[in-house]
Formats: C-alpha cells, sequence, structure tokens
C-alpha cells in the first residue's frame, strides 16, 4: 500500500464512492469502516457521498446514522444535496430526446436489460415492471415512486441506469454513444452488464465541488476514495485521491495513494491514520 501521508498536512474534506470502494462486496458499511466515518465526523471534517446509486436505497445501503453526517452526489453527480457543515443544491437534467432515444434503442436491441429512468432520487420510471422492488428499490418502492416513462420525462429525469442482468452491454453502449446528442454521455462499468447514460455536464467532482464551495474548500484539498470507471473524475481532480486494492488499473495510474480492498478496510484504513494525525 501507498498511503498518504497526514503528518505534515491534511485534506480538508472526503469524498468517496460507494460500491466496490467504501462498501464491502456485499454492498454494506462495515463495523470498522463505519466507526472510522464516525469518528472522522467527530472531527469536523465534512464529508461527501459520491455514488451513482439513487438516493432510495442508501438508508439500506449505509445506514440512517451515515446519511446523518454526510452530504450527498447522487447518480453520477446528477443531484448534490449538502448536509453536516456543508450546504447547496445542484440539479444536472438529461436531454429529453437523448432519453427517448436511449430508452427506444435499448428496449429494441437488448429487451432482457432493465431500465430506470431516474428523476430524484426517489421517483423513477422503469421499462419492466417484475420484481421492482428487488431489483430497484430494495424492497422499498412505493407506487408514488414508480411512474410511466411519460411522467417522469415531464418530472425532469437526470439519469437512465441500464442493467444487462449478466449480458455484454458493449454493443448498445457503442449504438448510444453513435445515437446520442453531446449533450448525453455513457459510462461504463468495470462489468460491462451496467451502463450509465448522464448529462455530460454532470460528474462527481463538479458536484462535490459545488457542494464544498459553501466551506471554501478546493479540490485540492479534497481526500477522495474510488475503483471504476464512474470515479475517473474525482480521482483525477482530487489532491488526495486514493484507489482500492480492487480499483480498475484506469483509476490506479491516476490515484496518488492506494489502500487495502473494499473488503479488507481499505478506506477505514486511511481514515483512520487521517483521524490519529488531526488528533
Amino acid at each position: 500500500m501507498n498511503l498518504p501521508d497526514f503528518s505534515s498536512s491534511s485534506p480538508k474534506a472526503i469524498a468517496m464512492d460507494l460500491d466496490e470502494t467504501t462498501l464491502n462486496s456485499n454492498a454494506r458499511i462495515d463495523d470498522r469502516t463505519r466507526t472510522a466515518l464516525h469518528s472522522v465526523h467527530a472531527i469536523g471534517i465534512p464529508m461527501v457521498i459520491a455514488t451513482s446509486r439513487p438516493e432510495r436505497v442508501l438508508p439500506t445501503l449505509v445506514g440512517e446514522d451515515i446519511l446523518e453526517i454526510t452530504s450527498i452526489v447522487q447518480m453520477n453527480g446528477t443531484i448534490a444535496q449538502g448536509k453536516a457543515g456543508l450546504t447547496g443544491f445542484m440539479k444536472r437534467e438529461m436531454s429529453l430526446e437523448d432519453a427517448r432515444i436511449c430508452w427506444r434503442l435499448a428496449n429494441e436491441h437488448a429487451p432482457w436489460a432493465r431500465m430506470t429512468l431516474e428523476i430524484d432520487g426517489d421517483r423513477f420510471a422503469v421499462n419492466h415492471d417484475d420484481d421492482i422492488n428487488e431489483l430497484w428499490a430494495f424492497n422499498m418502492a412505493t407506487p408514488t415512486m414508480v411512474v410511466s416513462f411519460e411522467e417522469a420525462l415531464r418530472l425532469e429525469p437526470v439519469k437512465i441506469s441500464i442493467n444487462g442482468m449478466n449480458q455484454n452491454l458493449e454493443t448498445i453502449a457503442d449504438m448510444l454513444e453513435n445515437e446520442l446528442s453531446t449533450e448525453t454521455g455513457v459510462i461504463r462499468a468495470a462489468r460491462l452488464q451496467f451502463l450509465n447514460v448522464v448529462p455530460t455536464k454532470a460528474s462527481k467532482s463538479g458536484a462535490v465541488a459545488d457542494l464544498l464551495k459553501s466551506a471554501s474548500i478546493p479540490l485540492a484539498d479534497v481526500l477522495s476514495f474510488g475503483d471504476d470507471y464512474v470515479d475517473i473524475d474525482l480521482t483525477r481532480d482530487c489532491g488526495w485521491s486514493v484507489a482500492v486494492a480492487n480499483a480498475i488499473p484506469e483509476i490506479k495510474s491516476l490515484a496518488k495513494y492506494d489502500t487495502a480492498s473494499n473488503d479488507d478496510h481499505g478506506v477505514a484504513i486511511v481514515l483512520e491514520n487521517l483521524v490519529a494525525a488531526v488528533k
């Protein structure tokens, strides 16, 4: 491991991806990481969760106690909400025409795939209404959360997520990149059965920077953690970027530091060192 040295200087904020980074392989925060996050909060360093996930699933993934002490950047930087020392709100809507094109092409060429058209982290539309709770909302969906595709368009959506149900979506990704306008980008995951289709003006690092303006903290003073393609901008732009051991090569090459894997408390190890140095 090449851990950051906090003996002479330290970051002023934390930004962390969730899946395969802060969360373990069971998509949960382990006890050691939970304790480390609370310790960081206790010394007054603001923290931002920066995730591709919608906010509705976060109580299940991280717990209400963590949500009380962190700001949220959700759905690939399309929506940000300040909390626990930070203020502000930001939303980046996607092109409605591109949303229609994406929905049509994926339904035509990958009918097995499950899509969600995300609105605000709570409400969403789906192209398959079977197993909505299991697939999309961790058994937390209610009838008022699920709307029709046309209703979702009227409510200013921000993102389409595509789950290939264990089938490779690279052909669909290429097709979308050729058909969508420059207003919309396609973000792959290391496992190519997942795609995120979002506005090109949205990014994790941009959303984190927007929230940190309320505390006059630049990205150069941010300690970030990431593992996958969705974390490239955050890793590139933050001054204290850390890759977990299970990160893709692209993240490892960009990160200034590296730590243990998500299943070996990689994030907790760094945060514990930070807390010890600041105290």
